[in-house]
């Protein structure tokens, strides 16, 4: 990934000479009595020798209850330069998205997700045939799985990663039309991230549950869980009885496939997290049927309990529509 820093130097060290876009002759230096002279307008001050702690070419702050010497560092530690964090380490913002059909949508696929400062979205309903991954614009993978080539088009999954990521993959898993898996190292912690796609009706749902099962046993001991995708599923609003399961931000529908969907959830410490914080009106729904006025939140983020918003401040969950 690449790195951009800028260094902000103390007044009392900065370079001689006028600062950039000082006028001729203003602010540019200050001769004091004895005949030295101090750049950008600094004069000696009252302060003791006993009291200035050692050089730093970093900003210097001071709390007005502090005593004693001012130490030009930044950070936690007493006389410890700070740890620059790993670009990797940073918040992961994920999202879902059911695209109904990707094809030629893939420039205008990037386009969006960067727009959301998205790092790695789930996709839904792709109607991608056999698996792969794509090289999209700007460095981003698409990692993709649908039906065998032969077959008509139907449902597919994708799993769309940033540039700054796609290095740190480690396994790609294509499962078949319905899930996708892929393992990658974060920081110093390891994710399995799954896009899923849940079937319409509450027949099939046990054997798409099944498959999901699979692949969470599959993965590494250890891993962080996070499952993406558009999950067919009305959860309700239950938190009571669904405690670290739901939260109440989610309409209160209920169905079968939604029961299904909880009880695999408490089997597995997940969290569905896009149910656990207040959404716009415009936000809060994933599926509208205008013409019955129908609307619905389908569409989750789930992550296993270490991850889980408010327990860990490390990665969040974003649904995106």
């Amino acid at each position: 990934m690449e790195i951009t820093s800028r260094t902000v130097t103390s007044p009392g060290l900065a370079s001689p000479g006028p600062h950039p876009g000082a006028r001729p002759g203003v602010g540019a230096c200050r001769r004091v009595p004895g005949g030295r002279v101090f750049a950008c307008g600094t004069r000696p001050g009252t302060a003791r020798r006993k009291d200035v702690g050692p050089p730093s070419h970093r900003p210097t702050t001071r709390r007005k209850e502090h005593k004693g010497p001012v130490q030009c560092v930044l950070g936690s530690s007493h006389g410890r330069r700070p740890q620059q964090p790993k670009p990797w380490t940073k918040n992961l913002t994920f999202g879902t998205w059911n695209v109904t059909s990707l094809g030629g949508k893939e420039p205008k696929l990037v386009r969006e997700v960067e727009g959301y400062r998205l790092d790695i979205v789930g996709l839904a309903s792709t109607h991608s045939l056999g698996s792969g991954t794509q090289l999209l614009e700007r460095g981003w993978t698409l990692f993709s799985s649908g039906v065998p080539h032969g077959e008509r088009r139907r449902a597919g999954v994708g799993l769309l990663i940033a540039f700054q990521l796609s290095r740190h993959v480690l396994e790609f898993s294509p499962v078949n039309e319905r899930v996708v898996s892929l393992c990658l190292r974060a920081g110093d912690r390891c994710l399995t991230v799954v896009s899923a796609y849940g079937p319409n009706g509450s027949v099939d749902y046990p054997t798409f549950l099944e498959t999901l099962r699979g692949v969470l046993e599959g993965a590494p001991t250890g891993d962080s869980i996070v499952l993406l995708g558009d999950f067919n599923a009305h959860v309700g609003n239950d938190s009571d009885t669904w405690r670290g399961m739901i939260g109440r931000n989610v309409p209160p529908d209920l169905n079968l496939s939604g029961v299904l969907l909880l009880d695999f959830c408490a089997s597995h410490s997940l969290s569905i997290t896009n149910t656990m914080f207040k959404h716009k009106g415009a936000h809060q729904y994933m599926w509208y049927q205008y013409t019955l006025g129908r609307r619905s939140m389908i569409n989750f983020v789930v992550v296993s309990s270490d991850l889980r918003l408010g327990h860990s401040g490390e990665e969040r969950g974003r649904a995106v529509n």
